[in-house]
């Protein structure tokens, strides 16, 4: 009896101690740097100006920057900084538009993590690709949150980019009640009347509705009639149920390199069918054996025709086809990846191995990504407007990297650096804004120390970031980089990554 009593006694402190120090983990305070507020007007002087419209270099440039936007671009002798300005020399740097990542996952501990990232890379606005399913999620963001962040970002009270638009949750057929628990019943869309209701759900609250794999044919179109009449845009993945040329026709754009390759070899219409009985089976080696360049052409002609936007994300495929090679599992970008997410990211990695573990099927994996990265060549030859998007799963800083991705499947630097600037711009409508270095644009700009037009990687060379008029120099973004690196590490935020989902269950 004395015994279990003393094994009860030790089990008590341990966790009463277990309780104290996750107590002290969720209060302990979270190491930050606090964002730039650049009161004075700023001159950049004798800057070469990286003109991503044209693809060239203007060089000898001085461009001044004022209230947040620029103000004037002259030649050195022609400018007359203001007394108080802050001045940057120039000299072999070169001026960038800043970027955009066009398929980004923001999540509600992100905040907590790698947000600032964004800026430190020069990305200083995103498209987030989906929003929470119901309300105090503790896990996806809701489209509340990603205003609230986004005003937060251009007040100067947090490190972030702009997000830009909202989108709904992931509409992907039945089957999503048995993941999420307490959703309205129209959420599982069975049919044309159910999806037509998850549109009007949404309506006001964001500018685009996500479709994804599994959606039937019923529910797609009834999405996108009623998409239409209440002027919101449809997006996301090619439904396996629909064709490509009949998504090019109803979506704003389509996600992933994959569908072309889905739709380009015989087989593709018997794909679609099987898919409409659940019964979708991939064989990607079928799909490289059979390709049909004359099919994928047909998709291009549709995509452009419509001025669908086409938003590969190599980097997810990239993922698919080597991860089991350690250019993925030792991508230094991880250092910046606390461990409950890098478990959680490597889970869905290994996943895709187990299910084709063979030495051929991970070839044909690889071989897949190398098609896809052709075809988004081809597509881009024949006229398709492609943008930039990640898709993956450290901040800011993959955009680089996919930047790179765009020039080995065929663009040039200068046609993946508009992915980025000019076309995501071109997207939303804010062509004024953003995408280019012009007087009464915006002062969202990169100082770079190479030229991105010889080499792309030289899109990393970063010296300065200006955000909102808010000059980010070397040593500030450093601090940034080293922050989310002290948080990755930190036991305080896994305490407080794990409050939020005690403190709101959502019934996944």
């Amino acid at each position: 009896m004395r015994m279990i009593k003393k094994i009860f006694r030790y089990f008590f402190y341990l966790v009463a101690t277990l309780a104290t120090l996750f107590t002290l983990g969720v209060i302990w305070p979270q190491h930050s740097v606090d964002p730039v507020n650049t009161e004075t007007p700023i001159i950049i002087t004798n800057v070469s100006i990286v003109d991503v419209k044209a693809g060239k270099i203007i060089p000898n440039q001085s461009v001044l920057i004022n209230n947040q936007r620029i103000l004037t671009i002259a030649e050195p002798h022609q400018l007359l900084p203001p007394i108080n300005a802050f001045k940057i020399d120039g000299k072999n740097r070169f001026l960038l538009p800043s970027l955009w990542d066009m398929h980004t996952h923001i999540f509600k501990i992100t905040p907590l993590l790698d947000m600032p990232l964004y800026v430190s890379y020069g990305v200083t606005n995103v498209r987030d690709m989906n929003s929470c399913p119901k309300a105090n999620d503790p896990f996806v963001a809701c489209p509340e949150d990603f205003k609230k962040w986004t005003q937060a970002a251009i007040t100067n009270q947090l490190i972030g980019p702009r997000i830009q638009g909202t989108t709904s949750w992931l509409l992907n057929g039945p089957g999503i009640h048995n993941n999420i628990k307490d959703l309205p019943e129209f959420f599982g869309t069975a049919n044309a009347e159910q999806a037509r209701e998850f549109v009007r759900y949404y309506a006001g609250k964001v500018d685009a509705i996500k479709v994804y794999d599994h959606i039937s044919r019923e529910a797609y179109f009834a999405v996108a009639d009623e998409a239409k009449k209440l002027g919101l845009d449809v997006i996301g993945h090619r439904p396996h149920a629909v064709s490509a040329i009949e998504a090019a026709t109803h979506q704003k754009s389509i996600e992933h390199a994959r569908f072309i390759l889905h739709e380009s070899f015989p087989g593709s219409a018997t794909l679609r069918e099987a898919a409409t009985k659940g019964e979708w089976q991939e064989d990607r080696q079928r799909m490289l054996d059979e390709h049909d360049p004359d099919l994928a052409n047909q998709i291009f002609m549709a995509m452009k025709n419509a001025g669908t936007w086409y938003v590969p994300t190599h980097l997810t495929r990239r993922a698919d086809a080597y991860g089991d090679d350690s250019i993925i599992l030792q991508d230094p970008h991880l250092r910046y990846l606390h461990p409950l997410l890098k478990w959680q990211w490597l889970e869905d990695v290994n996943k895709t191995i187990s299910e084709a573990p063979s030495p051929q099927a991970r070839q044909t994996y690889r071989d897949f990504y190398q098609k896809g990265l052709e075809l988004t060549g081809k597509a881009h030859k024949a006229g398709v407007k492609i943008l930039l998007g990640t898709d993956y799963i450290v901040a800011g800083a993959t955009v680089h990297d996919e930047l790179q991705q765009l020039v080995l499947a065929g663009l040039s630097p200068a046609d993946a650096l508009r992915t980025a600037t000019l076309s995501p711009a071109e997207y939303f409508g804010l062509e004024q804004d953003y995408g280019q270095i012009k007087p009464g644009m915006m002062a969202d700009l990169i100082l770079l120390n190479k030229n991105p037009l010889e080499n792309i990687s030289h899109s990393s060379s970063i010296e300065a970031v200006i955000f909102n008029g808010n000059i980010y120099d070397r040593n500030k973004l450093d601090a940034i980089e080293n922050t989310v690196k002290s948080r990755a590490s930190s036991w305080s935020v896994g305490c407080k990554i794990l409050w939020e989902f005690i403190r709101n269950p959502s019934g996944y």
